[in-house]
């Protein structure tokens, strides 16, 4: 009986991981990456406002009416242009966060940013991003 249930388990935590695996690969795969390296596509989030005031992977403070955003590969202080792809809208914004935790998103910006891209209602956009410096 436990030899039965303990490979029944077995299988289920297999499963688990092959659906894990592919799950992050099919959301990888919907980010957007052109053959210049300097130049991303893909979506785009804001910071909760309860993360306000809380330490950033830079070593300062999240606030939200700064021009700030996270992202994976960019090292601190890297300059941005982001760039609202429905509306052309776009504004520069510095790297100060290790982010986002979502495979389905390539940034995640400060409230301000999400403001002058014009996305708060959506929470969510698709968004270029350039390395400006």
């Amino acid at each position: 009986m436990k030899v039965k249930l303990l490979r029944a388990l077995a299988r289920c935590i297999a499963a688990l991981a092959v659906g894990a695996a592919l799950f992050s690969v099919t959301a990888a795969s919907r980010q957007v990456h052109t053959t210049n390296s300097r130049v991303q596509k893909g979506r785009a989030a804001f910071y909760s406002p309860a993360l306000e005031g809380h330490k950033t992977a830079c070593g300062g403070r999240y606030v939200a009416s700064e021009l700030t955003t996270a992202h994976r590969s960019l090292p601190c202080g890297t300059r941005v242009r982001i760039t609202n792809t429905k509306n052309g809208k776009s504004v520069e914004a510095s790297v100060n966060d290790w982010g986002p935790t979502s495979r389905n998103r390539i940034v995640d910006v400060s409230r301000a940013v999400a403001e002058k891209l014009d996305f708060v209602k959506q929470g969510t956009a698709t968004v270029k991003i350039e390395i400006v410096q």
